[in-house]
């Protein structure tokens, strides 16, 4: 089955998806277009060590629709980072993936890929590129990077010990991938597969892991990779980087940010930069397979720049004082009047992007920690998870928080959304009720004291409860704080861990995390991605490490998944085979078991706190006044960075 650009659409992760050929020239009307170039590769070009813009375009490019005008070239991007760990900060940018969803997350749109169909049941799936695009050296891109990826990363076992699941087929056997033409790929999967362009929207090539590929440059990572490289060579640049095997250096060369020499295809590469930079600069791609409607090559703006800052106050301070030209991530929501208060002086203006729903502050409840099994059992107890969740005060962390802003409710979708599971499960356990928290802790046996008040666990131990905590975003210190306030009110003692995200990531992996606090903002796409909503996401925060171990594993390690959690599963592989009518029916019925369960305690949600409170530099142009705002959608990638430009 053909689909083309002629708004039929798909139903795939509940999202109309219109899918096709749009968006690129076709061969008579690309060569009828005069393409111009940035000024900045006139020299260049003058000096041959720089084709022309039309030799440096492939034959049938992107064109990208403006926001409200066409642009003009030059300038820097200014935006704030917090180190190397904030890897996603870049990707967000750059969104460099074969296909992305629009702006408000309703469709997947083409992008390097310039079309793709199916066949009727949605087995196979087959990806059309663009004959002449190349790679930021020059080099070409085609079939042979994405067969690179699949035969020499994907099923290397040194690199790809465990299938990733979007390749994965319902028996566990590896999806087919194979080459068509130089231009033409397909994917053959096991059973139906209505979610592969949301899953390949969200294989991204500036992504933090190789495990999150679906390209890569053969011709250059050749030369990282025993299949394709000498041994003794290949040991030298081992030792040379310091590394004690190949695996670890070729993880690093596959990266552009790690890397700082790897070619790309996103409209702004590093030339020898990365994230450990004090200040960590991409410049113009001059390869760049877009071009405005006026056939201007894109991007308009000559490079990004983000500069390190040492904690998310000295950013927020950067951001009031006019220094950041384009950002929501790490705004403080509490800094909104002052963000407001400053804009005419610090020369920028606020835009909200409103997300799909979810809660802008959970506490996730680890279901597979083992370190202390007292602690363990408890927060594998429902009643206890239900008593915390009745016993916060989520008024005061509206007021706290979020300025008054959203509104107290768990982590599903936004009542518009067609996953809605309905008010009762939105608002399940959120009412401040401490006399029902208590008699559900007195139920458990959590009936003794210690001489402070505090409850012991069932068996007569102590219990003192770690809420892991990330600085970097919103004021989730502050609310953490406040929930300990909160149990402690109902005799459960509690404290917050405050870590950096390098280490906090580290301990989700090794399960040694209790409690966290994060935001649920992938609600609207349970069905592909990362959601956190599946075990075996990865990671999969804190509801289930061991539950994804046990999984990849085939149950030879890890934990095996309670009924309640292995439902969860059966719903999302489900929905992957079904049709639109039985997804939002799965959806809802997925929202309403994770409600009830409340793995995870929503607070208050519905506010744009999560990245969604963004400082526009007032001459930026071309800023999208509003836009979907998720972590499937790349914010800000889905507005389309390359096509912001700068007035005067």
């Amino acid at each position: 089955m053909m689909v083309f650009s002629d708004r039929k659409a798909l139903w795939a992760g509940g999202m109309a998806l219109a899918v096709g050929l749009a968006f690129s020239l076709p061969g008579p009307a690309a060569a009828q277009m005069k393409y111009q170039g940035a000024p900045m590769f006139a020299d260049a070009v003058a000096a041959g060590k720089l084709p022309p813009v039309e030799k440096r375009l492939p034959a049938e490019p992107l064109v990208q629709k403006v926001t409200d005008t066409i642009g003009s070239y030059g300038g820097t991007l200014r935006r704030g980072f917090l180190g190397p760990s904030d890897h996603n900060n870049y990707s967000r940018v750059v969104y460099d993936a074969l296909v992305r969803h629009d702006l408000d997350g309703g469709r997947v749109i083409p992008h390097i890929a310039k079309g793709w169909s199916s066949n009727d049941d949605f087995t196979q799936w087959t990806v059309s590129l663009r004959k002449g695009m190349k790679w930021s050296d020059g080099s070409p891109f085609g079939a042979d990077d994405i067969m690179f990826w699949y035969n020499s990363i994907l099923l290397n076992k040194e690199l790809t010990p465990t299938v990733t699941g979007w390749m994965k087929n319902a028996d566990g056997s590896t999806a087919k991938v194979e080459k068509i033409d130089d231009v033409t790929v397909r994917w053959t999967f096991g059973q139906p597969n209505t979610a592969f362009l949301l899953d390949l929207a969200n294989k991204d090539g500036a992504d933090k892991s190789i495990h999150n590929l679906a390209f890569a440059p053969a011709a250059y990572l050749k030369g990282f990779h025993p299949d394709f490289t000498d041994k003794a060579a290949l040991d030298a640049k081992v030792k040379a980087a310091s590394f004690d095997t190949w695996t670890q250096l070729f993880a690093v060369e596959a990266l552009p940010h790690l890397s700082g020499k790897r070619p790309s295809t996103a409209a702004w590469a590093p030339k020898g930069s990365t994230v450990a930079d004090e200040t960590f600069v991409i410049e113009r791609n001059p390869y760049y397979f877009a071009v405005d409607p006026k056939g201007n090559q894109l991007p308009y703006i000559d490079k990004v720049s983000f500069k390190f800052f040492a904690d998310k106050e000295t950013l927020n301070l950067a951001a009031v004082g006019g220094q950041i030209d384009m950002q929501g991530r790490h705004l403080a929501m509490s800094n909104f009047p002052v963000l407001i208060e400053n804009a005419e002086k610090g020369g920028y203006r606020i835009v909200t992007y409103p997300s799909f729903g979810g809660s802008d502050a959970v506490l996730m409840f680890n279901q597979t920690y083992t370190n202390n099994g007292p602690i363990g059992d408890l927060l594998r107890t429902k009643d206890f998870r239900i008593a915390m969740s009745y016993a916060i005060d989520r008024e005061a962390i509206k007021e706290l928080a979020f300025l008054g802003m959203g509104e107290a409710r768990q982590g599903v979708p936004a009542p518009f959304h067609p996953y809605y599971p309905g008010d009762e499960y939105a608002f399940k356990y959120t009412k401040l009720d401490t006399a029902k928290a208590n008699a559900l802790l007195d139920g458990i046996g959590m009936t003794k004291r210690d001489g402070n008040g505090f409850r012991l666990l069932p068996n007569g131990d102590a219990l003192d409860l770690e809420i892991g905590v990330v600085p970097a975003f919103a004021s989730w210190a502050d609310i953490g704080q406040l929930v300990v306030e909160n149990w402690a009110k109902v005799g459960v003692k509690a404290h917050i861990e405050i870590r950096e995200r390098t280490p906090h990531f580290a301990m989700r992996e090794t399960n040694d995390l209790q409690i966290e606090i994060w935001n649920e903002d992938t609600t609207g796409f349970p069905f592909s991605g990362q959601p956190k909503m599946d075990p075996r996401s990865s990671p999969s925060l804190t509801l289930a490490p061991l539950v994804s171990q046990w999984v990849k594993t085939n149950g030879a390690k890890g934990m095996k998944p309670t009924p309640e959690l292995q439902r969860l599963m059966d719903i999302i592989d489900e929905a992957k085979l079904s049709g639109p009518e039985r997804q939002i029916e799965l959806a809802q019925e997925l929202f309403r078991v994770w409600a009830d369960n409340v793995w995870e305690i929503g607070t208050v949600g519905l506010t744009p706190t999560v990245q969604g409170v963004v400082v526009v530099n007032a001459k930026l142009k071309n800023v999208a006044e509003v836009a979907g705002n998720d972590w499937p959608l790349r914010t800000p990638g889905n507005t389309r960075p390359e096509q912001f430009f700068y007035a005067n």
